[in-house]
């Protein structure tokens, strides 16, 4: 993501989040039209680079806004489901985050000063609380909640009240006096953006989410930068994001550093796994914790955040509304070089995602099981809502089209006000759709002057619609009344083994809150009798939240039927492990993970045991490689161990006939010769090159060998 300077596909910068759109998506027959020669174009608008022409009442005609109660016919959506509105204008503004508490109200984050307005004071964006009453699934009740915020753009409840982004800051706010409005304010995080000319719209920090490490984890937005501090814990250092995530300890308020990177859009699923998005990659996945790629300097780690959809970053969508005639226009002066930025899709006009946003994983038990885990994006200029399938792909992960989906989208609106920008899993398990419901929904640099004048860009700025995404099945019954503010600690643990992922993420939360050590001997026991691995996965991490995490369940989960389990488990054991040589249960179960059955299992445990390689702590990753040298993610894992054990690993490796002659074996030796080399440690690169000297060795492996010597700044001859 960048902020002030225009963008190389745009011509200007519409990087980031999630209202971006520099064309639609879905053809069109207007889209055929920007397919006109160049001089056509100049002659038809009087395109010439001085002088540029719109006759606005011809050129760009407005389509009017649809009132809500004809919202739903505007709608075309997958067989089996249906849209209800659950809340629209006046009680909601332009909605663009949601979170609800453990009562199951619903908080609306609402930017009403979306685009141009941040500096009017006071800040006209706000949350408003919103409820459901009378239980009929439309939340009548709206009230301002916190007020006074400039370009606000995330929101989780959490600690009795809520945590709101609104850049540079972090608030919290609480309401302790049961008024309906909040009268603690704070920020308790501040420094996002800082440091930049210009703050980027559509590059701010978003969407919070409650981790299985019983953290609140922040995207910074895409490439941001800033240095975060907290007024809450003056005795920790400022982080410089430099285009990473941000997580913090809503009990302790400390925080740290991520992978990140991606735009507006992140959710984890049931796995913990974590997805996001970007305006013309709509489907991103990270891979493993970029911890691990920091600790050995002479290897780079391929970047966590891979794009996954097996269609593309800017796939294909099937928009069923028309391009908005302005949209028109800037295609066919970009064709005629009137204005700066890159024709995309061949002079299209939309057809494919530039404005994704929003992606998050479906995680509740309404639908059933086909959609559980799948990924939901809008297009915020498109008028869509696109689904994906995530399949194993290795290591890593692959978004398909549904095979019912192929050639239009799970939904879609003719309204070209519709401007879906984000979804919320709710209590009755169904996923719940913002739509901002503007006009214009664009990055206001990357608009032309002459046609911009022209546009409204405030159009809107008074109406919003929250969808529910519901199952057309006679056996579903919507969840009503919901509260899990008065459960029971043993009712908490219990829920953890509930089908809803917002039932289970809320219950976790609360467990972490109330820090009741009563809950332990019940997550234990959940952790040996339940048949769900998801349940599994809260227990372990309440228990960890708790300080009663014992090395006996982290030993028994190891060994867990789930593979997800086995992984988590791996991860903790490293909490467990000792500095010098290990002969402890755990650090047998990290061996067994070098020849787990899984390929996911093996790759954490490459990264584990890299932690600790040393002597006897390598054995695990010799096992790893022999078995794994082909796939690219685990020899990565493997090559990422601290530098000190890659030539005991060549050592040993290049005696093994049998790996170091096969093509995958012979491969890694190579990448394993020029960490050494680049290492530059004179006793390692002699006991190398002597190995290396004899027998029979490819001309690659000594190129390998010399060009990492060529890094430290030294050569064959001088070892």
């Amino acid at each position: 993501m960048h902020h002030a300077q225009p963008s190389s596909r745009s011509g200007c910068k519409i990087s980031a989040i999630f209202f971006a759109a520099a064309f639609l998506g879905g053809a069109s027959a207007n889209a055929a039209d920007a397919l006109q020669s160049k001089s056509t174009y100049s002659k038809s608008y009087g395109a010439t680079k001085g002088s540029v022409e719109v006759d606005a009442a011809k050129d760009l005609p407005r389509y009017p806004a649809v009132e809500p109660k004809d919202a739903i016919a505007t709608w075309k959506i997958k067989q089996g489901f249906r849209l209800k509105l659950a809340a629209h204008e006046p009680q909601v503004r332009d909605p663009i985050a949601i979170s609800f508490d453990e009562r199951g109200r619903m908080f609306v984050v609402e930017m009403n000063d979306y685009s141009e307005l941040r500096d009017v004071t006071p800040h006209l964006g706000r949350v408003s609380m919103l409820e459901d009453k009378d239980g009929d699934g439309y939340y009548e009740t709206s009230t301002v909640f916190a007020d006074n915020l400039p370009w606000p753009t995330g929101i989780i409840c959490a600690n009795g009240g809520i945590y709101v982004i609104a850049t540079p800051d972090v608030y919290f706010f609480k309401d302790t006096k049961g008024a309906g409005k909040a009268d603690v304010r704070e920020v308790v995080f501040s420094g996002f953006g800082t440091g930049l000319k210009l703050l980027n719209v559509q590059g701010l920090a978003n969407c919070p989410q409650w981790g299985f490490d019983n953290r609140i984890h922040i995207q910074a937005g895409g490439g941001n930068r800033g240095v975060v501090t907290s007024p809450k814990r003056p005795d920790l250092k400022g982080v410089e994001l430099g285009g990473k995530d941000f997580w913090f300890d809503p009990r302790t308020h400390e925080f740290g550093l991520e992978a990140g990177g991606a735009q507006y859009g992140m959710s984890f699923d049931d796995y913990g796994r974590k997805f996001a998005c970007s305006n013309s990659d709509h489907l991103q996945y990270f891979v493993y914790d970029d911890r691990y790629a920091a600790r050995n300097p002479f290897f780079s780690m391929p970047s966590p955040r891979q794009s996954i959809a097996a269609d593309g970053g800017a796939a294909e969508v099937y928009r069923i509304s028309p391009d908005e005639p302005w949209r028109i226009v800037r295609t066919r002066w970009r064709i005629a070089g009137v204005v700066k930025g890159m024709v995309e899709g061949g002079g299209r006009v939309s057809g494919y995602f530039t404005g994704a946003t929003g992606t998050t994983v479906y995680r509740g038990d309404a639908y059933g099981d086909d959609f559980k885990n799948n990924t939901f994006t809008g297009d915020a200029g498109g008028q869509l809502i696109h689904r994906k399938k995530i399949h194993a792909d290795g290591v890593s992960l692959i978004g398909k089209r549904p095979d019912d989906e192929q050639n239009f989208e799970f939904a879609a609106s003719k309204d070209t006000w519709v401007r879906v920008v984000n979804f919320a899993n709710a209590p009755d398990g169904c996923l719940h759709v913002t739509d901002m419901y503007r006009e214009v929904i664009e990055h206001p640099w990357s608009i032309p002057d002459e046609i911009k004048k022209h546009l409204d860009l405030n159009s809107g700025s008074d109406r919003g619609r929250i969808y529910r995404i519901e199952p057309e099945r006679a056996d579903w019954n919507r969840r009503t009344g919901v509260d899990l503010s008065k459960a029971s600690v043993a009712d908490l643990v219990k829920t953890l083994e509930h089908p809803n992922g917002w039932h289970r993420d809320t219950a976790a939360r609360l467990l972490y809150e109330k820090q009741d050590k009563s809950a332990v001997p019940m997550l234990e026991n959940l952790m040996g009798t339940s048949l769900s691995a998801v349940a599994k996965l809260h227990a372990l991490a309440a228990l960890e939240g708790l300080g009663a995490l014992r090395d006996a369940i982290v030993i028994s989960a190891m060994d867990d039927r789930s593979e997800h389990v086995r992984v988590r488990a791996m991860k903790l054991a490293e909490s467990f492990l000792p500095s010098s040589i290990p002969n402890t249960p755990i650090w047998k179960g990290v061996k067994r993970g070098a020849h787990d059955s899984s390929l996911l299992v093996r790759f954490q445990a490459a990264l584990t045991a890299g932690q600790f390689a040393d002597g006897d702590k390598s054995i695990p990753l010799l096992g790893i490689i022999r078995q794994d040298a082909a796939d690219a993610w685990v020899s990565a894992a493997v090559l990422s161990a601290p530098p000190h054990v890659t030539s005991p690993l060549f050592g040993e490796l290049s005696r093994d006939k049998k790996f170091s002659t096969s093509p995958a074996g012979a491969e890694f030796l190579r990448k394993l010769v020029q960490v050494i080399g680049a290492k530059n440690d004179a006793k390692e690169t002699a006991a190398t090159l002597g190995i290396l000297t004899q027998g029979d060795v490819s001309a690659p492996m000594i190129r390998a060998f010399a060009e990492g010597l060529k890094r430290a700044g030294s050569g064959i001859a001088k070892v």
